[in-house]
């Protein structure tokens, strides 16, 4: 999916509006016409989805059986019935995933009511169809979903034309250009299915749920989807494992083998990225320089801990095999360090690294209108003495 750097949108278009709050959702019966000025910022929005330096997204392949992948497929199945998705089966699609994502919506604010995590804000669901520039002789269509606050500068209204049956159209407002941007995104997920356990079907993003990655009714409950790890996701991973064990390890390596190693490891990725060649964490291993003097012992033991910090998964993670194979493509981003500090009431205060913190938020802080409001997860609570 990556890489493109141009997209045709189809002609097929519709907006539905989820509100968990009522009984049902509100499915427009007929396709919502696109006016050209949205046209051009969702095309920009989709094909800044498609870069590879998108900011916190993420990447899935579907589970056996999911109904937003057999409602995909039918729409594949209607391009090559007719060479292109009828209207009539466009619309019943997207209608289904409306219905299936506020039914997921549904049970979350359930939840929510008896108790359990979870936030949960209505919006309309854009739904709709783009091809990239292709060689295949029959180009696959790219389903996108993006459910969203629409912006200042285009209205969205519902219709009713007579027969009681609804229909969504857009309203550009006078004077004013329209956007989307990720400050109204709430969710948005891009779809293109590979029967290739190497690839990824979906690529998905959640601004509302920061780095804590993509909220379960969405990715779980309504996409139904497993967390798929790219290359270089994964070379990134290596990468800041081996900035942690340093860390961690700062008693027993020297500030100069400190250097060494995150600059060995940097440079077998460059190596491995010019031939065209895999690296594992295992050549990590094997590659990285404990140039002071020590027992043979104490060697081994600091390259089995630097090994276990490479592989062995942190909760929530999947472990990596020392022999796995990654392709090295970009370089990983340096690593840096910022600590801050944030105030409290009562003289409290919450310090640390900036993104450690940011991991533990469950919900992101939020200024309400008697002070400002978080939830914080952790499994380590104590004092220190």
């Amino acid at each position: 999916m990556e890489g493109s750097t141009h997209i045709v949108l189809d002609e097929r278009f519709v907006i539905h509006v989820l509100d968990h709050r009522q009984p049902v959702a509100q499915c427009s019966q007929s396709l919502t016409p696109l006016p050209e000025a949205f046209r051009s910022t969702l095309e920009a929005y989709l094909l800044s989805l498609l870069k590879p330096r998108f900011r916190r997204k993420h990447f899935a392949r579907f589970r056996p059986g999911s109904p937003v992948l057999d409602t995909y497929q039918e729409l594949l199945d209607s391009v090559k019935r007719f060479g292109r998705v009828e209207d009539a089966i466009f619309l019943e699609a997207s209608q289904q995933l409306a219905k299936q994502l506020f039914q997921a919506m549904q049970q979350l604010s359930g939840e929510t009511a008896a108790g359990r995590a979870g936030v949960i804000t209505p919006g309309d669901l854009l739904v709709g169809m783009f091809y990239t520039e292709s060689l295949e002789l029959e180009p696959t269509p790219y389903l996108f979903m993006i459910k969203v606050d629409l912006e200042t500068g285009v209205q969205r209204q519902i219709e009713s034309p007579g027969n009681g049956a609804l229909r969504m159209v857009l309203r550009q407002q006078e004077g004013m250009l329209p956007k989307i941007s990720s400050s109204n995104v709430q969710k948005s997920a891009l779809v293109r299915w590979a029967d290739d356990p190497q690839l990824y079907d979906v690529v998905m993003t959640d601004p509302q749920g920061g780095k804590q990655g993509i909220a379960k009714f969405f990715a779980e409950d309504f996409l139904q989807t497993e967390p798929f790890r790219t290359d270089e996701e994964k070379a990134e991973l290596l990468f800041r494992r081996t900035h942690s064990w340093i860390v961690e390890q700062q008693d027993e390596l020297s500030p100069q083998e400190s250097g060494e190693v995150i600059e060995a490891v940097r440079n077998l990725f460059e190596s491995h990225r010019d031939m065209d060649e895999p690296v594992s964490p295992r050549e990590l291993v094997e590659a990285i320089p404990l140039r002071e003097p020590r027992d043979t012992v104490v060697v081994q033991a600091l390259k089995q801990s630097f090994a276990e910090a490479l592989t062995v998964p942190e909760p929530d993670e999947e472990p990596i095999p020392a022999d796995l194979e990654i392709m090295i493509q970009t370089l990983p981003q340096p690593v840096i360090s910022s600590r801050v500090t944030y105030e409290l009431d009562g003289g409290v205060r919450l310090s640390g690294d900036r993104e450690a913190i940011e991991r533990l938020f469950l919900r992101p802080p939020e200024r309400g209108d008697y002070g400002t409001e978080f939830t914080i997860r952790t499994s380590t609570f104590r004092p220190i003495l």
